[in-house]
């Protein structure tokens, strides 16, 4: 698609206004204007299509109305995409405020075509008789998004659903600047050594690293994104870990500019306000209803069945710990290093020790592009002369019969104006029209070792790499016509598969020997460690389960609010919603609800059980793979061609059950997590043909919903200029 240039030199709408096969943008060229600037023309550039279109005389057809509408809206799909990638990795002072300005221009835009109402009339009158399947259904979520949107209600209603989309893409911005600056804030910052104590070399350094940066004399111990902190499983003082785990939970739930119950409660009402608008009972029923679940029911139904056997896996965790090791007290900032200490006693792993077994290139190179190859035929060399938007982006290209198929860009290490967390993005989206190739971007917050150091990485943060690698590949593998419907554009509660998959190779026999070796002395990984790494893996899952499942259903809770209902009391709403579950309150929920950036800020509100729904898939899969000899390239080519590669242009549902004929059952997700052993629970839960199997969502009472008090209408009030 070619589009015109208008105006001075930008280099920001060079990038998102033509094809670029393969090239990555000068990101040090970029100002806060030129982000400015080419978002004005995209829109112009849209709003003139748009207006050819739904003048032309002629009767509509696909060509004519359907691809015109993606065209038109092409240079914005591409900026969004751009300024995802600057949100989530180089949110600097310079571009906060350019940033929550252009996304809320972009959604705006998007809004004003979906809600058209002539527009929108000529596209239901487009004959799709004749259509392929990929253009029909290119079409159909056209046709939908629009709905969705609100453009079967009136003029005044499709107004309004513009005003609270907008308000509500506003307000969760302004969530995910203020928790990234009270997260900062909220670190723990440590003058006595011995208050560190149980912290290994890289970590003690980073934390003095970490002081330094900040003009402070001591350690900082910096908050990742979710309530349990890394540094809680080595610490050895129980005041120390009262403390960091503290500062954990209070994020956004005290006065002061970094207070956020005004923003969730705003959110949810706004949420809640809007699904009513377009025929919902809550926004729980609106969101799941564009996902493979369906429904809340549905989804509920997976968190319900796994409650017991999560429960009871949970209890016999609490009870060997309290057996074996008698500790002093067990209180919730206890639980995650006795849970450590208990997969060590049980294994006989010595976590710091097998960490200089990972060092990050051998797992790059040697583990996870290794098991690509093999599985998938896709060979990756380093591009040094290409330069991505931060010192430490690696770029590479993926090759495939000696032709590149797309570019990965990844970004390893934590840093100031990084969003917390693991991630993949598009940059660029593959494109069967254009023959445009995909650019994927990976972004992790690994520690960067200290000069002269090896970067080693610990068992989790390899099985991360591996994660955010499956999305890697299902962007990079996509084989669609249309951008749209290209790689992970696909239902939330279907993207979490091919990652979650690829986990399985991390510790896998026929990977793992291939890249763990001694960093310093070149010796291979003993089998007994590989043995017991492997085994690890479904230690501690009771607890995992419970404080992910207490999360899933926070989130459903608030999204099941109905039309009108607004929340007054943050907290106490909270606290009513995790009672509901009958969950241990030793397990905090993976994360409260003043930060819980999935909902409030990354779009998977009313959606974080996609994780588990997703994870169904993943098992079910890994143990097809097994079945099919592992690491084998013909079962390989078979899974990316039916499952990978054709992205959304294919129903995701669709391409399950052809593929494995028929709907995976929760078994061996239950084996998987290795719940499968906690009897009464698991064998109800097993009973259950498939994800589908529908339950009960805990019921919370939110008859104290109303208008918000003055204390809290205070609390309504970040700065949103914020960082």
């Amino acid at each position: 698609m070619q589009t015109e240039q208008r105006g001075a030199a930008n280099p920001v709408w060079e990038f998102v206004s033509e094809p670029t096969d393969l090239v990555l943008p000068d990101f040090s060229a970029f100002t806060p204007d030129h982000l400015r600037d080419a978002c004005r023309r995209a829109i112009e550039f849209q709003e003139e299509r748009i207006a050819l279109i739904r003048s032309a005389p002629e009767d509509p057809t696909f060509a004519s109305t359907t691809l015109r509408v993606g065209e038109a809206g092409h240079p914005l799909f591409r900026l969004e995409a751009l300024v995802d990638v600057i949100e989530a990795n180089l949110l600097t002072p310079e571009f906060s405020e350019v940033v929550a300005e252009v996304s809320q221009l972009i959604l705006r835009a998007r809004l004003h075509v979906l809600l058209d109402g002539s527009l929108f009339a000529r596209l239901e009158r487009v004959p799709t008789a004749g259509l392929d399947p990929v253009d029909r259904r290119l079409h159909e979520l056209r046709i939908r998004d629009a709905v969705r949107a609100g453009a079967r209600l009136d003029l005044d209603s499709r107004s309004r659903a513009g005003a609270l989309s907008a308000e509500i893409e506003s307000l969760t911005s302004a969530f995910t600047r203020v928790l990234r600056q009270e997260s900062a804030d909220r670190a723990l910052h440590v003058t006595d050594p011995t208050a560190l104590s149980g912290l290994d070399e890289a970590a003690l350094a980073a934390a003095e690293r970490e002081a330094e940066e900040r003009g402070v004399d001591g350690w900082v111990i910096p908050l990742v994104n979710t309530v349990q902190q890394p540094a809680l499983e080595a610490l050895t003082d129980p005041d120390t870990r009262s403390a960091l785990l503290a500062r954990s939970l209070a994020r956004g739930t005290e006065r002061g500019p970094g207070d956020l119950r005004g923003l969730v409660t705003e959110i949810t009402a706004l949420r809640a306000a809007l699904a009513g608008l377009l025929g919902y009972r809550s926004y729980a029923d609106y969101s799941i209803d564009a996902q493979t679940a369906q429904s809340p029911d549905t989804a509920g139904g997976l968190l319900s069945a796994l409650l017991e056997p999560a429960r009871e896996r949970c209890e016999q965790e609490l009870a060997l710990i309290r057996e074996r090791f008698s500790p002093d007290r067990l209180d919730a900032a206890d639980v995650a290093h006795w849970m450590h200490r208990l997969a060590e006693d049980e294994t006989g792993l010595d976590a710091e020790a097998v960490a200089a077994y990972f060092e990050f290139d051998r797992v790059l190179d040697d583990g996870v592009f290794h098991a690509a190859t093999a599985l998938y035929g896709v060979d990756f060399s380093e591009r040094r002369d290409m330069p991505g938007w931060h010192p430490d982006v690696r770029v590479f290209e993926a090759f495939e019969d000696g032709r590149v198929i797309g570019l990965v860009c990844i970004d390893p290490f934590a840093r100031p104006g990084k969003g917390g967390g693991a991630w993949m993005s598009q940059l660029v989206s593959q494109d069967g029209r254009t023959g445009e190739k995909p650019i994927i971007t990976l972004s992790t917050n690994f520690t960067q070792a200290a000069p002269g150091r090896p970067q080693l990485l610990s068992p989790d943060e390899t099985i991360t790499l591996f994660h955010e690698f499956g999305h890697v590949l299902h962007g990079l593998f996509s084989d669609s016509t249309y951008p749209s419907l290209s790689g992970t554009a696909v239902p939330r509660d279907f993207v979490e598969f091919p990652s979650q998959l690829n986990e399985m190779w991390a510790f896998h026999p026929q990977v793992l020997p291939n890249y763990a070796v001694h960093v310093r002395t070149g010796e291979p990984l003993p089998v007994e460690d590989a043995d017991r790494l492997r085994r690890a893996r479904t230690l501690g899952q009771g607890f995992r389960t419970v404080e992910y499942l207490a999360a899933a259903l926070l989130d459903l809770g608030w999204h099941s609010l109905d039309p009108g209902d607004q929340v007054t009391d943050v907290l106490a709403f909270e606290a009513e919603v995790l009672a509901a579950t009958g969950l241990d309150s030793l397990v905090p929920p993976r994360y409260r609800t003043t930060y819980f950036a999935h909902i409030f800020g990354n779009g998977y509100a009313a959606g974080y059980y996609s994780y588990l729904w997703s994870e169904v898939f993943a098992a079910h899969a890994a143990e097809w793979f097994e079945a099919q000899g592992g690491l084998d390239f013909e079962a390989g080519s078979a899974f990316r061609r039916e499952i990978l590669a054709p992205g959304n242009a294919v129903h995701p549902m669709t391409a399950i059950i052809d593929f494995f004929g028929g709907v995976p059952p929760i078994d061996a997700l239950l084996r998987r997590r290795g719940l499968d052993a906690a009897e009464s629970g698991a064998d109800a839960a097993a009973e259950s043909t498939s994800a589908a199997e529908a339950g009960a969502v805990p019921e919370v009472d939110t008859s104290g919903a109303g208008s918000p008090d003055d204390e809290d209408a205070e609390r309504v009030a970040p700065d949103p200029r914020g960082d």
